[in-house]
């Protein structure tokens, strides 16, 4: 029998729930489908800000987070060579501490909260397709657990599927029209910790050692820490070929890593991933939207895309939900609400992909650590907290002092570890990012230089098999002889770099990227 909902979003995880929960208590009808049955794993850096806390206070979920007793980590401490910076990190609301939660914990206790919402989340319901009427997706068709096939129809669809997103290639928005390489991969375990209880065992580590990063988290339930590498992306496959080898290596190389996990135990396998180009789709269409890794995923080098998933499904769920009911007021302000989330993503996405070059930290960043003090007030680690952007933080003037002293300093030391052109290449390439965010363009093909890397391997799409009978995997009421644009609801004007938006699957990308998902 077929249902009708205001809103039915595909996936239940960060972006999902959330949106899921905020609709729900505005007094929505809202119905999720996920494929998996919970507690399921996913794979993740795991880690949240105070920024990403504050969402899951917001969308209900903290409490029962904080019951598995994870490690509040409120202190920051970021080491390149000789210099080694210690700070708090900036309160976001009330919080004022990161948490590192295996998903395991955190994602069932997501679904709980959307469902204490009032939100009716379905696990193990499988989706088929999106329907349409008149040009706008009307609602989905899904398979139960015993496989019965039914309709829901809803006024908004929203795809937050991960970033092989079938809501995507449904509405024809899977080919991201704007994407970066990786240079980075990541692999990481688990341990206990021996320091839990101390403030070494309370505080965030980033380490670099020449062009490799090592990261060190506490974790969940109290006494377990994630240890993770990013090197090359290369290295993803060294570390499947021969892990115990690759790990023991990686720790000769960082020996302050190797010095603050000595004494760990219960080491768990390692985990591994070379394949996370970033990239942004077309997010948003008539009666459709796609949130989360769906629409957009920065590389997770920066560890910023489990938060900016909570509070797209949050903003998401404040703007449509008094617009359910007039289907051009919705499609206004779908389409602003995609104009706001790039805005809130874009320094992050470009924060990434100059994080990701397998490089040594750029000279002028490394002599901004040197010149900071080490003491609680907050300051640089508000480029991983979000509490201000990273046009804010390295703003021009203290980026040039910077360049001024790193030059004063390669002189008198090193003169050859100074490499002007990337110090020139680097300075260009924030100017381009400034550039980009005043100029506020919409779904642009325009690309910054030095930031965005060529030869990116978005996912591949994985089409469903075809059901008994033949029948194809969607369903459609009637699909329209001209594929609409987006913005013929209203919204700010398409430049003409925008892609236009097909109601059918786009092309998959090239082939080649790896299987694994990160939704960082």
């Amino acid at each position: 029998m077929d249902e009708r909902c205001d809103v039915v979003i595909v996936g239940s995880r960060l972006a999902g729930a959330t949106a899921a929960a905020h609709l729900a208590r505005a007094g929505r009808r809202v119905v999720v489908l996920d494929r998996s049955h919970f507690p399921s794993n996913q794979l993740s850096t795991h880690l949240l800000f105070p920024s990403g806390v504050h969402e899951l206070q917001r969308m209900g979920a903290l409490d029962g987070i904080l019951a598995s007793d994870p490690v509040k980590s409120p202190w920051l401490s970021l080491q390149i060579g000789d210099s080694e910076l210690n700070e708090r990190w900036r309160p976001s609301g009330p919080i004022d501490y990161c948490m590192c939660v295996p998903r395991t914990i955190q994602d069932i206790e997501l679904v709980r909260a959307a469902r204490a919402a009032g939100a009716e989340v379905r696990e193990r319901h499988r989706f088929l397709g999106v329907l349409w009427r008149g040009g706008r997706a009307c609602g989905v068709r899904y398979a139960g657990p015993d496989g019965t096939e039914r309709s829901i129809y809803a006024n908004l669809v929203v795809g937050a599927d991960g970033r092989r997103s079938s809501v995507a290639a449904e509405v024809g928005s899977f080919r991201p029209y704007r994407s970066s390489r990786n240079g980075r991969g990541l692999v990481f375990r688990y341990g206990q910790d021996p320091l839990v209880g101390t403030r070494a065992g309370e505080t965030i580590y980033q380490f670099w050692e020449g062009d490799s990063l090592g990261f060190l988290f506490p974790s969940a339930p109290r006494g377990k820490a994630l240890m993770l590498f990013m090197g090359a992306a290369e290295e993803a496959s060294l570390a499947k070929s021969d892990p115990e080898g690759y790990w023991a290596d990686k720790m000769a190389r960082h020996p302050r890593m190797a010095a603050r996990a000595e004494g760990m135990t219960d080491l768990t396998p390692l985990a591994s991933t070379g394949a996370t180009s970033a990239y942004f789709r077309a997010s948003s269409g008539p009666g459709w939207v796609l949130l989360g890794d769906a629409g957009h995923f920065k590389d997770p080098v920066i560890g910023q895309g489990q938060r900016d998933a909570m509070w797209s499904g949050r903003v998401l769920a404040e703007t449509t939900a008094p617009l359910l009911d007039d289907a051009a007021e919705l499609d206004r302000a779908l389409r602003q609400w995609e104009q706001r989330r790039d805005r809130e993503c874009l320094p992050s996405y470009h924060f990434g992909n100059i994080e990701t070059r397998v490089e040594p930290v750029a000279p002028v960043f490394a002599e901004l650590v040197r010149r900071s003090p080490s003491h609680p007030t907050p300051d640089l680690g508000d480029l991983f907290g979000r509490a201000r952007s990273m046009p804010q933080v390295l703003s021009l003037p203290r980026m040039t002092a910077g360049l001024v002293s790193a030059i004063a300093r390669t002189r008198a030391e090193r003169p050859e570890s100074l490499s002007l052109k990337h110090t020139v290449r680097d300075l260009k390439v924030h100017l381009g990012v400034r550039g980009e965010l005043l100029s506020r363009r919409f779904r642009s093909h325009v690309l910054v230089s030095g930031s965005e890397h060529p030869h990116a391997e978005p996912p591949t799409y994985r089409a469903a098999a075809a059901r008994p009978g033949g029948r194809t995997r969607t369903t459609r009421d009637e699909r329209p002889a001209t594929p609409p644009d987006p913005a013929g609801n209203g919204g700010a004007d398409v430049p003409k770099t925008a892609p236009a938006t097909q109601h059918k699957p786009s092309p998959a990308p090239r082939r080649g990227a790896a299987s694994e998902e990160v939704p960082a």
